[in-house]
């Protein structure tokens, strides 16, 4: 009988790790926004800072959330970056990146994601998809520029969802 309780204790060792475990995974998955998106509401500057043009630009999503943006026109446009930033932050400190776009002849059009700066809303995977649709049904049907001009741009957590609006169109 003595040997069984070394089994037992063993077992109910690994049983509780495994709950505690899967509690934790669950825990994860209700509240993985908060571990990916790390959004600023506020505006530490705008292109105008740097001399730069810009039109301040809300937009409506298919699902009614406003978003903001920003589009700034080169001089002597080459075509325009369609610029999805990462996780942190807002579209305020990307001003380095509208600079060098800029500065080579092409005009930028960047976003917040939902939640971030001046856009509604909290982030979520499916939302920053939705905002990409929006900017660029914004840009074809809006602003009329052709397609093969956009030039997409996705920086950390911009980049799978620039993937994805460019495998689309």
């Amino acid at each position: 009988m003595d040997y069984q309780r070394p089994i037992f204790l063993f077992l109910f060792g690994v049983i509780l790790l495994i709950l505690l475990f899967a509690v934790y995974a669950v825990y994860l998955y209700f509240n993985q926004s908060k571990y990916v998106y790390f959004p600023t509401s506020d505006i530490a500057a705008t292109p105008s800072d740097a001399g730069l043009f810009y039109e301040d630009i809300m937009l409506k999503t298919s699902d009614g959330i406003n978003i903001s943006g920003w589009y700034i026109p080169a001089e002597n446009q080459r075509g325009i970056i369609l610029f999805f930033h990462g996780n942190g932050g807002n579209i305020s400190h990307r001003i380095e990146f509208i600079e060098m776009f800029y500065e080579l002849n092409l005009s930028t059009f960047i976003i917040d994601y939902r939640g971030y700066g001046k856009s509604e809303g909290k982030p979520s995977e499916e939302g920053t998809y939705l905002d990409a649709e929006a900017v660029w049904d914004y840009l074809v049907s809006d602003k009329k520029i052709n397609h093969s001009k956009i030039i997409i741009y996705g920086r950390s957590l911009g980049a799978p969802i620039g993937a994805r609006l460019a495998e689309k169109h």
